[in-house]
């Protein structure tokens, strides 16, 4: 049995949005500053905004450019503005006003967006390819949580931080819930999930439960493997990754996302300038996403794009042989 780290334990499934519900509601009642901005896409935690603080909530509708702004305004005016809706409408659809009125000044946006490759809403609503637009964004920090508590423990935090944010809220099946409740989430710093000298795994988001289930199936080969969360993409942890080329020399990255601009290459840069190392990027090649919204369907999408623990701990093992051959070239 895998030895965990202190902050971690197992237990059952649970959905990210409810923990991005339950983070919402306690941010929003411990500071009046925070307005909901909805697109026509409801809220996390509108139940509570109805009955205790109604003027606090804004509906734009499918109007997410003029959302981008208002919320921008309001920002300026000392407001911590929440916009909410799916990641390809929330920000896509308002690029160029998130970087005009959100990003230049660094007003104090938050902006919550659904994405995943799973979902019944197709190539349409279920973008894939949001973490690389976002991190190339001028001033904006982007976390991807990894379970319900996490979710939970990362809305409140960004609640706090004084600057723009995006958070994925994923479209996929729901995952493990891994941390205990006094997980000590810091925003823009990764956690080490299991310990291991053989090799690492760096995930984010959904993809963290399948590399916990890659890590027992290569357990089971005598094989060691590290677990890191990266639940921060931007700013990224350099020095977990630095640490994990060092000390394992092997590394793959696992996302719920396309690996073009995502996590993957966000390591590979801090890899090819402070520590190289052998990487595999597991993610989504370049394509779209596709519907899927019973789980035959959605077990078929995981299969379809190689995003099952048996992926991953496959990928795990090539890095290793590759970090093999590549010692007996010098």
């Amino acid at each position: 049995m895998a030895k965990y780290s202190e902050h971690v334990k197992i237990d059952g499934n649970a959905m990210v949005a409810d923990g991005v519900n339950n983070g919402m509601m306690k941010a929003a009642a411990k500071d009046d500053r925070i307005i909901a901005v909805l697109e026509d896409m409801g809220f996390p935690g509108l139940g509570w905004f109805k009955e205790n603080a109604p003027e606090r909530v804004i509906e734009c509708g499918i109007a997410e450019a003029n959302g981008a702004v208002m919320a921008a305004g309001l920002a300026a005016e000392g407001f911590v503005p929440f916009i909410h809706s799916f990641a390809f409408a929330v920000v896509s659809r308002a690029c160029n006003q998130i970087r005009q009125s959100i990003l230049q000044d660094r007003f104090n946006v938050k902006l919550l967006g659904r994405e995943g490759a799973w979902g019944e809403p197709g190539i349409s609503h279920n973008h894939i390819e949001i973490i690389g637009i976002t991190r190339v964004m001028p001033n904006l920090v982007i976390v991807d949580p990894a379970d319900v508590v996490e979710a939970e423990k990362a809305v409140m935090a960004i609640a706090e931080y004084i600057g723009p944010v995006f958070l994925k809220i994923e479209a996929s099946p729901p995952p493990l819930r891994i941390f205990t409740e006094d997980y000590p989430f810091d925003l823009g710093k990764a956690y080490t999930v299991k310990d291991g000298k053989d090799a690492t795994i760096i995930a984010c988001g959904y993809m963290l439960t399948e590399s916990i289930l890659a890590g027992e199936l290569l357990e089971k080969e005598g094989i060691d493997v590290r677990i890191i969360n990266m639940s921060t993409l931007k700013p990224l942890d350099n020095e977990a990754v630095i640490r994990a080329a060092e000390e394992t020399g092997a590394i793959v990255t696992a996302e719920n996302a396309s690996i073009i601009g995502g996590l993957g290459e966000a390591v590979a840069t801090v890899l090819s300038e402070y520590s190289p190392a052998p990487l595999i990027r597991v993610g989504i090649e370049d394509e779209f996403s596709q519907s899927g919204r019973i789980m035959p369907e959605i077990d078929e999408l995981k299969t379809h794009f190689g995003l099952g623990a048996e992926d991953v701990a496959l990928s795990v093992k090539e890095c290793m042989a590759k970090r093999e051959r590549l010692k007996k070239r010098k």
